[in-house]
This record gives structure tokens, C-alpha cells and sequence, in this order.
């Protein structure tokens, strides 16, 4: 799939943070920043499974998997990444991320802000993907005051119990991060350009540092990673169909589950997960390992 150069990790708890570098990439020739967005209910009313995206800026605009969309009806997220043309107004698969509430303004803003791994993982199972969801958000809510289920008010809320990775920056030339939690790798995310890392850096961390508190203080060692790293790189893909103005392209293996939005030749943003992992083992097995 592509060759990933994995460097030495920070552990703070139970995450540790590995930098990646590929041997491709370049400058990116679109945005990433929400403030270019024009996200509202769908014409005909609103509809919990899509949202309608337009772009106002000058560039093609990236929207990545686990975006979350906050107000409107219901708090969103992306399922999938994609790349938005110019003045372009596309509808975009959403699933819902608090579960008590269907009223609201027909807005719906972005502030750039992720869904934890752990919930967007809940595609991968199909079946009821909206049902999943739920659920495994209220997961991450359960014992919290939190009336509607929303994700959004839980990282609101959990920000000030979190380790603090605000400190950590990415290394130059880097173009990827790979997350371990409780000694095993988790996720990865990669770019074409570390430009779109350094902007998508912190909302990557933080997202993951939420999932990271029910898991072992335990440090993952490099050769894990660099392990599951070459374990990407031999993953086969196939292209899965059009994502806006870019192409979605998916691959799996027995250790690995990948998705890629590629635009104009390039792998533009890459997911890869550790299906192995014990909390997405779990997931997917309709129960939670969440301590």
C-alpha cells in the first residue's frame, strides 16, 4: 500500500505517539479548514444519515472520516473522507453522534474536531452502523451527566481530565502518526503533505487520548509498531468508488483495515487500524472491554 518510516514514540499513560514519514508526498493543493465549509440539513428536511457540504473557498476542501459536525439537528461525523470541489454543494454520509436529541438549526458547523477511533471503527462491522454508533458512544458517556448521548458535550466535558499531549509537535517532513494504546498499535493516519498534519495534528491526539483512558498505562514498544507498519505496507486495495472529486479506496487484511481518499494520483488522507487491537476486537464483537 505505501512504505512507512516509523520513528521513536512518546508514552504518556496508556498512548503512545509514533511519527511517521512516507517516501511520497508533496505540498497540498487543497484545504483543510472548517471555516470554508457550508454544512446544513438536507433540502427536503433534515435526515439523520446525510448532510448537505458546500465548499466556499478557492481550493478543493478536504472533509475527513470522523469529522464531527456539531448543532443542527444532531451532532454529526463524516463516515468516510472526501474531497469537496469548488463551490461545489454535495450531500455527505453522516452518522449520528448524540443519540436524545431531533430539533435544532438548520446549520451545522465544523470545528475541525475528530470522533474517537474507537467510534468511527463502528463502520467497519456493518450491519446497523447507526445503531452501533450509539452505542458505543453511550459507552464513553455512561456515568457522565450527559441527557442527550452526545459526544460532542463528553469531549467538552473530558477535555480537562485528559493527559495533556498539547506539547507534542510533528517532526519535520513527517506526514503521519501512528497511535498505540495499552502496548498494542491502535490507528494510523496519513497524509500527502505534512503541511495537512500539522493542521489535523491535535484534533488526531486528542480524539485518541479519549479512547486511551480505559486502557492499561502501557507503553507500546517500537518493534510493535514498526511491525504493524510493514503489515500496512503489504496491504492489497482496491478501489471502492467515487468520494466527491477524489476516489475512496479500501483494503483489509487479517491485521489491517484501511481506507484512502486519493485525488489527482495522490493518497491524499489514509486510515489504517489494527483490527486486533483488544478494544476494537471488542467493538466489533457487540461488547466493551472500556475500563
Amino acid at each position: 500500500m505505501m512504505d512507512l518510516h516509523v520513528g521513536r514514540g512518546t508514552t504518556r499513560g496508556a498512548m503512545t505517539v509514533f511519527p511517521l514519514w512516507t517516501t511520497s508526498g508533496g505540498v497540498g493543493r487543497y484545504t483543510t479548514l472548517a471555516k470554508h465549509l457550508d454544512v446544513s440539513e438536507v433540502d427536503s428536511g433534515p435526515d439523520v444519515g446525510t448532510l448537505m457540504v458546500g465548499n466556499l473557498g478557492k481550493r478543493p476542501a478536504l472533509v475527513l472520516e470522523g469529522q464531527l459536525f456539531e448543532g443542527g439537528w444532531q451532532h454529526r461525523m463524516s463516515m468516510r473522507s472526501l474531497m469537496v470541489g469548488v463551490h461545489e454543494r454535495i450531500p455527505v454520509e453522516v452518522a449520528c453522534v448524540e443519540q436524545g436529541r431531533w430539533s435544532g438549526e438548520r446549520q451545522q458547523p465544523s470545528r475541525g474536531r475528530r470522533a474517537t477511533p474507537y467510534v468511527r471503527d463502528a463502520a467497519r462491522g456493518g450491519g446497523d452502523v447507526q445503531g452501533e454508533v450509539w452505542n458505543r458512544v453511550a459507552r464513553h458517556t455512561n456515568g457522565t451527566p450527559n441527557l442527550t448521548g452526545s459526544l460532542v458535550e463528553h469531549l467538552d466535558r473530558a477535555a480537562g481530565g485528559l493527559t495533556v499531549w498539547s506539547d507534542l509537535r510533528p517532526l519535520p517532513g513527517q506526514s503521519g502518526v501512528l497511535i498505540g494504546i495499552g502496548g498494542q498499535p491502535y490507528v494510523a493516519e496519513v497524509f500527502d503533505s505534512p503541511q495537512t498534519l500539522r493542521r489535523q495534528f491535535a484534533a488526531i491526539v486528542e480524539a485518541a487520548a479519549l479512547d486511551a483512558q480505559w486502557a492499561p498505562g502501557v507503553e507500546t514498544p517500537g518493534r510493535r509498531a514498526r511491525r504493524f507498519a510493514e503489515r500496512c505496507g503489504a496491504l492489497r486495495t482496491e478501489l471502492v468508488g467515487p468520494a466527491g472529486i477524489g476516489e475512496e479506496v479500501r483494503g483489509r487484511s487479517a491485521y489491517v483495515d484501511a481506507t484512502s481518499l486519493t485525488w489527482e494520483g495522490r493518497d491524499v488522507h489514509t486510515r489504517l487500524s489494527n483490527v486486533r487491537h483488544p478494544m476494537l476486537v471488542a467493538g466489533c464483537q457487540g461488547e466493551s472491554r472500556l475500563r
